[in-house]
Parts: C-alpha cells; sequence; structure tokens
C-alpha cells in the first residue's frame, strides 16, 4: 500500500514538473523565433538596419554567459534560485524591450532576456535528472523537444499577423503571461528537491571564460553599427576577445576539429551558425529587398522548423552504426547546398521562393545533423563524462548562432562602403555560406569513429 501512495506520488510530482517544463520551454521557443519575425519592423522603428545584429544578437550573447553560470550555480546553491531569476529576469527583458522607447532600452531588454533565458534551461534538466524515474526521463526530452515544434511553425507567423495589423511591441508582451504560468506547477516541485552538497563557492575558469566570450560577440555585434576606425577598433577587441575567452569554453581540440567529441562540437557550432545566421536576415532581406509583409516572412520562417522536424524522424530510422556516423556530413553537406542556393536572397531581380527552396534545404540538413550528433558524442564518450559533453553542445548551440551574428554584423558594416550598394545583404548569405563549408569539414573528421573512443576526447 505505502508503495502505491509512493508511485501515486511520484508520477503527480512528475506531472507538475512536465507541464511547467514545457510551458516554460514554449514561451522560450517563442521568444527566439517568433521575434525573429518582428526584428525588421524594430530596428526600422527605434534605430536603423545598421543596428540589426545588435539587436536581434544581443539576447545570444546573454545566453552564452549564463548557461554557463547556471551550471555551476546549480551545483553550489541548487535549482531554486537560478531558475527564479532567470524567469524573472527573462520576463522583465521581455517586458523592456516590449516597452522600449529607444534602441538602447531595447538592446539592454533584449541582454536581460538572454541571461534569464540561459539561467532557466540548466535547472530544467538538473530537476528531471534528480526526481524522475529513468524509464521515464525519454518522455520528458521528447516533450521539451516537441515544446520546440508548436512555436517554431506558428510564432513566426502569429508574430507577422500581430505586427501587420497591430504593432510590433505585443509580440514581446505575450511571452511574459506563459512564462509566468509556468511558476504554477514549478513552485511546488522546486521546495521538494534535495538539497545539494557544500560547493567551493569560486567560479570555475570556464564562467570567467563566457564572460570574456560574451563581451567579445557583443563587440563584434557594436562594430557592425560604427563606421570607419571605431568599427575596426570594435572589431579588434572582439577579436581579441573571442581569442582567449572561446578556446576555454569549448573541448580541447575544437579549434583543430580533432575527430570524436572536438569535431562533433566544431560542427555544432558551425552549422548551427549558419541555420541561425540565415534565419535571423531571412526576415530582413524579404522585407527590405522583396517587399514582402511579416505575415509572408513568418511562414517562411516555419518553413525552415518544417524540415528540420522531417529531417530529424528521418535521422530517427538510420540505426546501423557506420549509417549513423555518415548522417551528419549528409546533413552538413545539404546545409551547404541550402546555403549555396540561398545566396539568391539579397538580388531583388531572382524570386525569394527560388532562396526558399535552399532555406528548406538547410532546414533538412539540421535535422539530420543536429539530433545524430548529440547521439554521437554520448556514443563515443564514457558515462562519465556525458554531462561535461552535453554542457558543451549546448553551449555549441549558442555560441555558433552568436559568433555569426557578430561576423555578419561586421561584414555587412565593411559591405556598405566597398559595395557601392550592390546587393547590400550579401554578406550576410557569405557568412552563413562559409560556416556551413567549415561544418563540412568538420563533419569529415566524424567518419571512422567507433563506440566508446574515450582516447579521442
Amino acid at each position: 500500500m505505502a508503495n502505491r501512495v509512493n508511485d501515486t506520488e511520484q508520477r503527480a510530482t512528475e506531472r507538475l514538473l512536465l507541464i511547467g517544463s514545457v510551458v516554460l520551454i514554449t514561451s522560450l521557443a517563442f521568444e527566439a523565433l517568433a521575434t525573429t519575425n518582428a526584428m525588421p519592423t524594430v530596428v526600422a522603428d527605434l534605430g536603423g538596419d545598421r543596428w540589426y545584429s545588435l539587436a536581434a544578437g544581443m539576447v545570444l550573447a546573454g545566453q552564452i554567459v549564463s548557461t554557463t553560470v547556471a551550471g555551476w550555480w546549480a551545483d553550489k546553491s541548487g535549482v531554486r534560485t537560478p531558475l527564479f531569476l532567470g524567469l524573472t529576469m527573462f520576463s522583465a527583458g521581455a517586458l523592456a524591450a516590449g516597452l522600449a522607447p529607444n534602441l538602447a532600452v531595447f538592446v539592454l531588454g533584449r541582454a536581460i532576456q538572454g541571461l534569464g533565458s540561459g539561467l532557466v534551461m540548466v535547472p530544467l534538466y538538473v530537476m528531471v535528472g534528480a526526481m524522475v524515474s529513468a524509464d521515464r526521463r525519454p518522455m520528458f526530452f521528447a516533450a521539451f523537444s516537441f515544446a520546440w515544434v508548436l512555436p517554431s511553425m506558428i510564432g513566426p507567423f502569429i508574430a507577422g499577423y500581430i505586427v501587420d495589423h497591430w504593432d510590433w511591441r505585443p509580440v514581446f508582451w505575450l511571452i511574459v503571461p506563459i512564462a509566468l504560468v509556468a511558476l504554477l506547477p514549478l513552485g511546488p516541485i522546486v521546495k521538494r528537491m534535495p538539497n545539494p552538497q557544500p560547493q567551493d563557492v569560486t567560479p570555475p575558469p570556464a564562467v570567467i571564460a563566457a564572460l570574456i566570450t560574451g563581451g567579445g560577440i557583443v563587440a563584434l555585434q557594436i562594430a557592425g553599427g560604427l563606421r570607419y576606425a571605431p568599427m575596426w577598433i570594435a572589431t579588434g577587441i572582439g577579436v581579441i576577445l573571442l581569442a582567449i575567452g572561446m578556446p576555454r569554453l569549448l573541448p580541447k581540440g575544437t579549434f583543430r576539429i580533432r575527430p570524436g567529441v572536438p569535431a562533433i562540437v566544431a560542427m555544432r557550432v558551425t552549422i548551427m551558425g549558419a541555420m541561425v545566421g540565415a534565419e535571423f536576415f531571412l526576415p530582413l532581406v524579404l522585407d527590405r529587398v522583396h517587399n514582402w509583409e511579416a505575415s509572408q516572412t513568418g511562414w517562411a520562417i516555419a518553413l525552415g522548423s518544417v524540415t528540420w522536424t522531417v529531417g530529424s524522424w528521418l535521422q530517427a530510422k538510420v540505426h546501423q552504426w557506420n549509417h549513423r556516423l555518415r548522417t551528419p556530413f549528409v546533413g552538413a553537406i545539404t546545409v551547404l547546398a541550402g546555403a549555396a542556393v540561398a545566396f539568391t536572397l539579397p538580388v531583388a531581380s531572382i524570386p525569394p521562393f527560388v532562396t526558399l527552396v535552399g532555406w528548406a534545404f538547410i532546414g533538412l540538413g539540421m535535422g539530420l545533423a543536429h539530433s545524430t550528433s548529440s547521439d554521437l558524442s554520448l556514443a563515443v564518450t564514457e558515462q562519465a563524462h556525458h554531462g561535461d559533453v552535453s554542457a558543451s553542445l549546448q553551449l555549441a548551440d549558442a555560441l555558433g548562432p552568436a559568433l555569426a551574428m557578430g561576423l555578419i554584423s561586421v561584414a555587412l558594416s565593411t559591405w556598405h562602403h566597398i559595395g557601392n550598394g550592390v546587393a547590400p545583404y550579401l554578406p550576410a548569405s557569405s557568412v552563413s555560406f562559409i560556416l556551413a563549408l567549415l561544418g563540412v569539414i568538420a563533419a569529415s573528421r566524424i567518419l571512422g569513429l567507433t563506440r566508446r573512443d574515450t582516447d579521442l576526447l
């Protein structure tokens, strides 16, 4: 009888955690995907296109810092403080962005949003590990993935409809009540979490490296809005900070694309940068060059999410080890092919539907490569290192897009001076293509691995 009661309580706890987590992740996904479609209108209203990278990408820089801090913080003092502080910052940042009277306040709000969203995700994973039975954890992670699917398919269109018929500001306000609803089921769960063991309060080197890396990315994004000497000074500062911080954040051998986990992480950084870099500028170019309305660009953004889902479904059907090793390479090649077609987007004389074919291929390739690389990284790693590898992959997913936004920002500013008005957004497509090419090179270093290749870590 006691076992039955305990099992009932366990199921009730898991149900509350599942509901709260899915609601919270849905709000984060809506913020990441829906607000992208509102960005062209935001910068036109507040500051001009040259600050587009800063306005759109500041949230990514914040995520890099807080994602690294959150794991250390949760281990040191438990999940309550980082989770609730992150949720508060995420909501406050969204409100600030939606109420912003100028671009400076908007960027500040976006930075606070990014810091908050990074603090939230790690505690959710810690809670699942501590309070969900092992046989039901796969169902939780499947639900987490599904929580991204619906916002990715309808979020950009909803945002576009709101922008076209009302204003861009409600797009940010809508996020807040969705996020706060998650407090209702998560609050009681947090109180039941066991207290952590005493930990060293000294921040690990990775936290300092994350702060340096985030500063470098912000410097690049600011550089894109400057002109002449100030632009090159800011670019130099950004490059120096990234050269100091990034090698200390990623697994040793990542920049040499060493076979094993380093090559997998390198591929994730580059292909995520290629896709998100293209995604962030897709609505801007469709608006400025092809005169599309926001509701139209919403469907275009959603197309990549649909094909990503198809790619993820296809890779799940591949079971033989040698075939799974080839899947990330096939996915990276598909992303590269899509990025090559996407070169046509900034050319006004070429119908944008041609580019959307390329965008669909980018999403398909990401679906093939992304999920498979997560599985392979664990398969070639001893179980004792699974936590470190998972953290590296999450960091790569944030670092790649943030780095792409910074590079595109500087490239656009430089092209403004030398391009004589020809295809003004061409650098965005160029950076995405180069990153996709690097992703193919990294993926080629995954071929030939064997299970539990611990000597390659």
